[in-house]
């Protein structure tokens, strides 16, 4: 198969039943758009990717890649860096980095061909802010020698980033390496002046949060907002569940 200009790599630590059935999902969706990496975290249940041949895997171990747990905080994962090791083997004009806990109430075929077409700009991120500013999180804290006239913070669990403005985040967390990437993204793009979107921008929204995971799957489950992405989405059957209804759906009534 011809390899595509851009793709959509999907982050995960676990390979269960449930995640398995929601990249077949994504796979369908994509396929005729962007090509589907599985950035998958060998660390602690490790796989083997002869096992899944329908799908492209790029191993890496979180204990081995230096600083992906940001200044050694558990809490503070940093994807990242995970795609800045995956962008030297697997070249691509554009990466849509998404994790494996987010998901979209409504067409994802549709979101991807919308953002596939977006070929000059290098970033696009998630523009609400729950908190409420940048001084609102706390690894604003962990910020040191900051050469930047404006700090800016983003949700990071869905980013578009362009090889150009990634090599540029590789060479400055050459020598600073103290902003976690939900404030290094944003704040680099917009004073460097980057070509810069947000995916509201697009009419999608998002309804997001560290947590509790409970609140925002009865959310997903109940509210149904068009265009909408939700996190922290960790029980999967919830979402595959609703799809294999609206596939069914769609079989009876073509």
């Amino acid at each position: 198969m011809e390899k595509k200009e851009n793709c959509l790599v999907f982050i995960t630590h676990k390979l269960t039943d449930e995640m398995l059935e929601y990249l077949s999902y994504l796979k369908k969706e994509t396929v005729e758009v962007m090509d589907l990496l599985v950035l998958y975290d060998n660390a602690t249940q490790p796989i083997c990717p002869e096992n899944y041949p329908w799908l492209d895997f790029c191993l890496f171990d979180s204990r081995q890649l230096k600083g992906f747990f940001h200044r050694g905080e558990k809490l503070l994962p940093n994807p990242l860096l995970a795609l800045m090791h995956c962008a030297v083997r697997y070249s691509y004009a554009h990466y849509l980095l998404m994790e494996n806990d987010i998901v979209l109430e409504g067409n994802f075929n549709h979101f991807v061909s919308i953002i596939d077409r977006e070929s000059n700009v290098d970033y696009i991120h998630i523009a609400s802010d729950i908190e409420g500013g940048p001084r609102r999180h706390w690894p604003v804290n962990f910020i040191r020698d900051n050469p930047f006239g404006n700090l800016y913070f983003s949700w990071c669990q869905l980013f578009y980033i362009s090889r150009r403005y990634l090599e540029a985040l590789h060479n400055f967390t050459w020598y600073n390496d103290s902003f976690y990437y939900e404030f290094l993204l944003p704040t680099m793009a917009y004073n460097q002046h980057f070509i810069i979107r947000q995916f509201e921008n697009y009419g999608y929204r998002f309804e997001l949060s560290w947590g509790p995971a409970e609140v925002y799957e009865y959310k997903y489950a109940y509210e149904h907002i068009p265009n909408t992405f939700y996190h922290p989405i960790k029980n999967l059957k919830i979402v595959n569940d609703k799809l294999q209804i609206h596939n069914s759906y769609l079989s009876h009534v073509l």
